[in-house]
Formats: C-alpha cells, sequence, structure tokens
C-alpha cells in the first residue's frame, strides 16, 4: 500500500506544481505587461475596439473557470486511485 500510495502522491505533485506555477504566469502577465508594455496593453484590438489589456483581463475568466474545472475533473481521479488503494488495504 505504502509504494502505490507514494506513486499516487508523487504523480499529484507532478501534475501539482506546474500547473500552479503555469496559473500563476498568466495571472502575472496582466499586471507585469501594464508595467512594461503599457502603450502595446492599450492599444484597440480586434474585439469591439477594446484595448488589448481588457481584453486579457476577460480573458482570465473563463481560464479561471477552466482550470477549476480541469482540477476538480484530476482530484475526482486522484481520489477514486485513493479509494482503491484503501480498498486493497482493507482486503
Amino acid at each position: 500500500m505504502e509504494e502505490s500510495l507514494r506513486q499516487l502522491v508523487y504523480s499529484r505533485k507532478k501534475w501539482l506544481f506546474p500547473t500552479f506555477f503555469i496559473g500563476l504566469l498568466i495571472y502575472f502577465c496582466l499586471p507585469l505587461s501594464l508595467i512594461f508594455i503599457p502603450d502595446v496593453m492599450n492599444k484597440p484590438s480586434f474585439f469591439f475596439n477594446l484595448p488589448w489589456a481588457w481584453v486579457f483581463a476577460l480573458i482570465q475568466i473563463p481560464m479561471t473557470w477552466l482550470f477549476c474545472g480541469i482540477y476538480d475533473w484530476k482530484a475526482k481521479k486522484y481520489d477514486q486511485k485513493l479509494e482503491e488503494i484503501k480498498g486493497e488495504n482493507l482486503e
């Protein structure tokens, strides 16, 4: 049991850490781009002539839902694997 539990924790960490850092990178790109390239971020975009900063900010909303949905899906898989490991231990 202990080896399969270690593998589960390792695979969870292997997936969670890169996902976490990608999310942080995407969310911090908006304020950093406003600091370092304000001219580009204030130019009108193809989307209703909104500035690129607004387009980027609006894209973060569905991206957050997508990240939460993927996390929920993966967490359910890890919970199922954990229950299988517990079931193996009880038998």
